[in-house]
């Protein structure tokens, strides 16, 4: 027997020994595991909250409903979130803010409108999707 079968039989064996190991080894509970808790997730339930879902494109405008209303500039934006920041309040609801900016958008426009949910105090929270082309 040479060096190289030696060596190849000692590979096997090692392998063996580790697949044993894993095969009786126990695997502890996944409920010890604690998940890492976010900064920006809102800690309410989900009827004590409302979520207003802006969306960002490349040339800059934030459509929001479903794309129903377009605002051309983070000023009509931020009345828009202010009256729906209001009428949350009136219910006993908090808002959040979901900023979902398309794939090719600049990335200073969805950083703008998390400023400027950060300056109003919202809770926030930001998605890059990438839309189908029409």
């Amino acid at each position: 027997m040479n060096k190289n079968n030696l060596m190849l039989r000692l590979i096997d064996v090692v392998f063996i020994l580790l697949f044993g190991f894993i095969a009786v080894s126990q695997i502890g509970s996944s409920a010890s595991i604690e998940p890492p808790k976010s900064t920006e997730a809102m800690e309410t339930a989900p009827e004590e909250e409302h979520t207003v879902i802006v969306g960002v494109t490349k040339e800059g405008t934030y459509p929001v409903e479903a794309g129903n209303m377009i605002f051309y500039n983070l000023s009509q934006l931020r009345q828009y979130i202010t009256q729906k920041a209001r009428q949350s309040e009136r219910s006993g609801a908090q808002l959040g803010v979901r900023i979902r900016a398309n794939w090719d958008s600049p990335v200073e426009y969805g950083m703008a409108v998390a400023k400027l949910c950060r300056d109003m105090g919202l809770e926030k929270g930001l998605d890059v999707v990438k839309l189908n082309a029409e």
